[in-house]
């Protein structure tokens, strides 16, 4: 190896070294300087009222964010009461249950493709599905989006957080034996 190639090497090293620790430090400040801005000029708006008060007309002064707040809450609150018992069920089948079964598979192979579906592909799903079939906007499309999300997720951590007990179903895999006496 010559000395002049590892000189080179090592300038090079430095100069990239010294180029993106220079550009970190200025998206790092940029980045300070637009949350000390927010900061300042919103800080002002924070108070009971924009939490609890409706938006304002287009242009108008004032008001809050009350009902995209409560939306919010009432969608996820229905979501997680839809997905997460389905997504319970479904994990509990496959790891006591469905494990050799057709149905087994069939419900694993449909898990596993969802885990890879694009969010946005299920919202266009649900959209076709609800806002068009009925005619009109609601929540409940948002939480029915949702809760598609959610059940892969539920039905994967599920599966693996049952087969990591110890215990297993009482039907097929231990039975209960009295002890002695009565």
């Amino acid at each position: 190896m010559k000395l002049r190639s590892r000189t080179r090497r090592r300038a090079a090293d430095f100069l990239l070294k010294a180029v993106s620790t220079f550009s970190a430090f200025v998206g790092l400040f940029f980045l300070a300087w637009i949350l000390i801005v927010v900061a300042h000029r919103g800080i002002s708006a924070i108070n009971w009222s924009f939490f609890s008060q409706l938006p304002p007309p287009p242009g108008g002064e004032g008001g809050g964010l009350g009902n995209a707040m409560l939306g919010t809450l009432y969608m996820t609150t229905l979501s997680v009461v839809i997905g997460v018992p389905l997504g319970v069920f479904a994990g509990v089948y496959l790891s006591e249950y469905g494990r050799e079964t057709q149905f087994g598979a069939l419900v694993r192979f449909t898990t596993n493709v969802m885990m890879g579906i694009p969010s946005i592909i299920t919202g266009l799903f649900i959209y076709t599905l609800v806002v068009v079939t009925t005619g009109h906007f609601s929540g409940y499309a948002g939480a029915f989006s949702l809760a598609l999300l959610i059940l892969p997720i539920v039905a994967r951590t599920s599966r693996t957080c049952c087969r990591l007990s110890p215990i297993r179903c009482a039907s097929r895999h231990w039975r209960w034996e009295s002890r002695g006496g009565a």
